[in-house]
């Protein structure tokens, strides 16, 4: 689909999740692997697009663009 939902977005993070959640379920909080590190990196870029860049975010419609890579933090309505 082209339009994809705030909601199917966050379902896609909250699924992303499930592999860590497993592995806390499996073998306990201190006994966590490096397995989940790629779904977490996924989800964390997919959540930093929904605020910066979809303006899906509590704080309003609002996209947060970097200005040209520097760091700098733009905000458009």
């Amino acid at each position: 689909p082209t339009l994809i939902s705030r909601q199917q977005l966050f379902a896609r993070i909250v699924g992303g999740l499930g592999g860590r959640a497993a592995e806390e379920v499996i073998f306990g909080e201190p006994e966590v692997t490096t397995g989940a590190a790629g779904d977490l990196q996924q989800i964390t870029g997919l959540a930093k697009q929904m605020v910066v860049t979809f303006g899906m975010s509590d704080i309003g419609p609002w996209s947060l663009m970097d200005a040209a890579q520097s760091g700098d933090v733009i905000m458009r309505m």
